[in-house]
């Protein structure tokens, strides 16, 4: 596969204690574009949303991502757990199934493996 594959990039923190915990917003980006540099993956855009609870899918960083995707600005969507994208199984299996998959657009999660 020699095109190259955009890759959104999607970090999110709620607490103040998550910072603590080594999930802050740089360590998370970090994280993730060193990642994409061992994959050859070029980072499209980084989307934060920081502050804003994984219990809901209002959020301004999260709602641009999926306007995005239904534009198919990328090909992959890489977070650095899943729980960052949503704390409801219900709402990531939506975002997965009915709005990345759909635009044929993978999605990533780098600590957990999964089909």
């Amino acid at each position: 596969m020699n095109e190259i594959n955009k890759v959104a990039l999607y970090v999110r923190v709620s607490t103040t204690a998550q910072l603590e915990e080594g999930y802050s917003i740089e360590e998370q980006k970090a994280k993730l574009e060193s990642y994409c540099d061992i994959k050859d993956w070029h980072v499209y855009k980084v989307y934060t949303d920081g502050g804003f609870s994984g219990s809901t899918t209002d959020r301004p960083a999260l709602e641009q991502l999926i306007k995005d995707a239904q534009n198919k600005l990328f090909d992959t969507v890489l977070v650095y757990k899943l729980d960052r994208l949503s704390r409801s199984q219900k709402d990531t299996l939506y975002l997965i199934e009915d709005i990345f998959l759909k635009k044929n657009i993978e999605f990533v999660s780098l600590l957990e493996n999964f089909d």
